[in-house]
């Protein structure tokens, strides 16, 4: 075609070019056809004519691809061609990209009426708030806002009573706002039933019970399905899953999340949304709805319940929240309830509660902890991928990606995972010796990277020094040989006898503090170690608490080595009378409820039937592992303390039932080579491989 127009050219030859671009750009339509269309859009004489000549010419595809900066012929021209049949695409928006008709002329391209409106706003004189003129009044242009609510446009209702704006009114010239109109009730083409109409479409009018909106592909998770936000320029199509509302800062919170408002401006996120409290189809609560489904309304708490937890749907034998009933009352999927919404990650598939992006939660904390071990190169630091594995593998990933969000451990792992070095004991005990880094060793050695230790007494070394680094050098060169020769070589030989403690650890870092303070007080008062009288020793222990007697081992170990003198610090029992025990009925009564109420976890009806039955401590409870059970025909033996005790039938069920359910803990239940009674205790994680003897098999 030739593209130079000449604004001389007769009207006729500018006709016989727009026909004939016509019915060679549009299937079966021919000259005539053609032609007549021209007139019936009154685009075939003069300006609306040449419009169209020169738009063409600028955009061959201007039929086949919608475009905003088109003339108002043209938009006559689509709309009587797509009424006619022919698959045309109209003119869409230049702000929102939605297609229409009703678009009016701007600088940017043609834009539809609230976009229109968006960009004609102003500052309201009434509330200040920007929105669209409405009214001029004497303190200037009020917004629609304030316009619903001014006393010279407002009437009583005839239907509610309440003072609205006029809609329509009556024969009678009295007023109905909107909400009391009479809407149109037609036969819905779908369902027969006589209702108001939500659309008109090819086949009829459709109620609102049976409209659904249109479904297409989603530009960012590529599935079929209704679409949310409609693309524009800067963005593609994004189903309800992929679009949340505009990232920007709640009114109300003040966070940055996906939230309502960018029409009028006002920012509010989902959480701080105010909603009508309405009954849960699943509790029966009064609390505000989250969610309309075909089984009804629930609440945030029910929502979460039934998306966390998907079953196998009854018609389809898929996995998927079930979210609707059948005929037979049995629960269904939302798509085989005629529900366009599904709860699939989009990345594995898994039915489930969506975390982000369309993602489950597992998926999303897969690439959490990628990016968080991850070293220099962008690869996951080897040492550390069981430790990824083990994370990615637990029971509620959501619970550790808020761990990963907030936790001075992952930030440790983090670093660790950073510097590259090989991980080893000797490597976290030159850290700060926080809390932090004991559960980052924790897991370490839980997921094999380190080898097992006796946790409480190593500890100590560390702790040593970095309370020495803070004592004057005197005090340093006395309490370091103490420690060692001392505290920490009756710690090791009382290892080997029995399982080392965290009670035991916190009483050597006592003694070690005792010491310390000790030494200060001395200063304090002028006086040295050497020539300390048991005068001064008694007014030291007279006024403080009951732990300054355990000078007594810094005093004994310091005379034995003439560094001081022989003194006296008299016997204190640390240990109180019980102020009040459970007589023998309230323990047989504890005891039954441990061995029969089902409601109670089997880890703590286990352990406290075997602290009720047979005193044992907690301490040594939280150590036992499946390997202390012992069957021996239909006779079940615990082995406590290398003596294997032969334990009732009720309790033995007890304790296997405890062996064998899922652990509440995040990390699971076993270590390597070990399998815990009660994995949710950290003591029995501490003991190295020889600290609980092996269990002797009963004869």
């Amino acid at each position: 075609m030739n593209h130079y127009r000449c604004r001389d050219e007769p009207p006729g030859v500018v006709l016989t070019r727009v026909v004939g671009y016509l019915a060679a750009t549009l299937p079966g339509m021919s000259a005539e056809e053609a032609h007549s269309v021209l007139v019936k859009a009154g685009a075939h004489t003069r300006k609306g004519l040449r419009q169209l000549d020169d738009y063409f010419a600028a955009r061959p595809d201007a039929l086949i691809a919608g475009h905003s900066g088109c003339p108002a012929a043209f938009v006559r021209l689509a709309r009587v061609l797509i009424e006619a049949g022919h698959v045309v695409s109209p003119p869409v928006c230049a702000a929102c990209g939605r297609p229409g008709f009703s678009l009016r002329a701007d600088p940017e391209g043609r834009v539809c009426s609230r976009c229109y409106a968006r960009k004609q706003s102003i500052a309201c004189a009434r509330c200040g708030l920007a929105g669209r003129p409405a009214a001029r009044r004497p303190e200037g242009v009020i917004c629609y806002r304030c316009y619903a609510r001014d006393p010279e446009a407002v009437e009583t209702c005839a239907g509610c009573g309440r003072l609205r704006l006029p809609a329509m009114r009556q024969d009678d010239g009295r007023a109905l706002c909107s909400s009391c109109c009479p809407r149109s009730r037609r036969v819905c083409a779908k369902c027969g039933v006589v209702g108001p109409v939500k659309v008109t479409r090819e086949e009829g009018p459709i109620c609102e019970s049976c409209y659904r909106s249109p479904e297409r592909l989603c530009g960012r998770c590529g599935r079929i399905g209704p679409i949310a936000r409609r693309a524009t320029e800067n963005s593609p199509d994004l189903c309800p899953n992929c679009y949340q509302g505009v990232l920007a800062a709640c009114s109300v919170c003040g966070r940055v999340r996906p939230c309502q408002g960018s029409r009028s401006g006002t920012f509010i996120c989902k959480s701080c949304l105010p909603r009508r409290k309405r009954a849960c189809c699943r509790c029966g609560r009064m609390r505000p709805v989250n969610a309309e489904w075909p089984i009804g309304p629930v609440c945030s708490t029910c929502y979460e319940h039934i998306r966390g937890r998907p079953s196998t749907c009854a018609k389809c034998g898929g996995v998927q929240p079930l979210i609707a009933t059948d005929d037979h009352g049995q629960r269904i999927c939302g798509p085989c309830a005629g529900v366009a919404v599904e709860y699939n990650c989009r990345r594995c598939g898994l039915g489930g509660r969506i975390y982000a992006d369309g993602t489950c939660g597992r998926c999303v904390l897969a690439d959490r902890l990628d990016d968080l071990l991850q070293r220099a190169n962008g690869s996951t630091a080897p040492p550390l991928k069981p430790v990824r594995d083990a994370l990615v593998a637990v029971e509620h990933p959501a619970s550790i990606i808020g761990w990963l969000r907030k936790s001075a451990s992952a930030r440790l792992l983090a670093q660790l995972a950073a510097e590259d070095r090989p991980i080893t004991h000797e490597l976290l005990d030159q850290l700060p010796q926080e809390k932090s880094l004991h559960n980052v060793r924790q897991i370490l050695v839980h997921t094999g990277v380190l080898s097992e230790r006796l946790e409480y007494l190593e500890r100590l070394g560390p702790w040593l020094e970095e309370l020495l680094s803070q004592m004057p050098n005197r005090h340093a060169r006395l309490i370091r040989p103490f420690a060692h020769w001392f505290v920490f070589r009756r710690a090791r030989r009382a290892s080997q006898r029995r399982p080392y403690t965290e009670a035991a650890a916190s009483g050597a870092r006592g003694r070690i503090r005792v010491a310390a303070s000790f030494l200060t007080w001395l200063d304090d008062h002028h006086l040295d170690l050497q020539t300390l009288s048991q005068a001064d020793l008694d007014r030291w222990l007279t006024s403080g608490s009951t732990p300054r007697y355990e000078v007594h081992t810094l005093l004994r170990w310091a005379a034995n080595r003439a560094l001081a003198p022989k003194l006296t610090v008299p016997q204190r029992s640390f240990r109180q009378p019980p102020g009040n025990l459970p007589n023998e009925h309230e323990l047989s009564r504890q005891l039954q409820r441990c061995l029969t109420d089902e409601a109670l976890p089997a880890d703590i009806r286990a352990a406290g039937a075997l602290v009720v039955l047979f005193g044992l401590p907690v301490s040594k409870a939280v150590q036992l592992t499946a390997d202390h059970l012992t069957d021996c025909g239909q006779a079940t033996y615990l082995t406590m303390d290398q003596q294997p005790v032969l334990i009732p039938p009720r309790l033995a069920e007890v304790l296997r039932l405890a062996a064998s359910t899922p652990s509440r803990s995040a990390l699971g239940r076993s270590l390597p080579g070990r399998q815990w009674l009660f994995p949710g205790f950290s003591p029995g994680r501490h003991q190295a491989p020889g600290a609980l003897r092996p269990p002797r098999r009963p004869d």
